[in-house]
């Protein structure tokens, strides 16, 4: 489930870093980086059979965030609120729902594209919120057909630490709100 690496995904970051070689050499350094970053984190969720520190997995998020706002520069923002990180959760969920939400919402009807990862403590465990604004979320049933991604990322939640995703529209006309609950 979680073999998500898009091939296009690397080819773009490949090219990216080509051509700031010549055009900004410091800031293709950083882009190689970045990019080393999130395939190590890739690779390592490939052979995980456990939960990871949500630290790791904000920065396996950072990486790829980084990777994707040197295409999208002027189109695409993000605010972190994540105080609370001091918990566990399975490798690749946070990455793939913000993919997700740049994949489905970057559209230049709409842009720029925000998006707010925040975490925090509740009663229950501890919540992740990640909100867009994009288009929106059309409805889905309760297996998120035929979004397989979103799919794997609920099925491994509930497999790993019975956690659950929940995902809605934020407003009439836009924005998306996933809600990642793990006890």
């Amino acid at each position: 489930m979680v073999l998500q690496m898009r091939p296009h995904f690397i080819y773009k970051a490949m090219m990216s870093i080509y051509y700031l070689c010549a055009k900004d050499s410091k800031k293709a350094q950083q882009v190689t980086l970045d990019f080393t970053t999130y395939l190590r984190k890739n690779f390592t969720a490939i052979v995980s059979e456990d939960t990871i520190p949500f630290s790791d997995e904000l920065e396996h998020t950072r990486a790829y965030l980084a990777l994707e706002q040197v295409q999208f520069e002027d189109s695409l923002f993000v605010d972190y609120d994540t105080p609370h990180k001091d918990f566990r959760l399975p490798p690749l969920t946070l990455q793939p729902i913000v993919e997700n939400a740049i994949k489905h919402s970057m559209d230049p009807e709409y842009a720029p594209l925000r998006i707010c990862i925040c975490t925090r403590k509740i009663d229950s465990g501890s919540e992740i919120v990640v909100e867009d604004n994009g288009p929106g979320f059309a409805p889905v049933d309760d297996n998120f057909e035929p979004y397989i991604a979103l799919a794997n990322i609920c099925n491994r939640l509930e497999m790993m630490c019975g956690g659950k995703m929940t995902i809605r529209s934020r407003r009439k006309g836009g924005g998306t709100v996933v809600n990642v609950i793990i006890p």
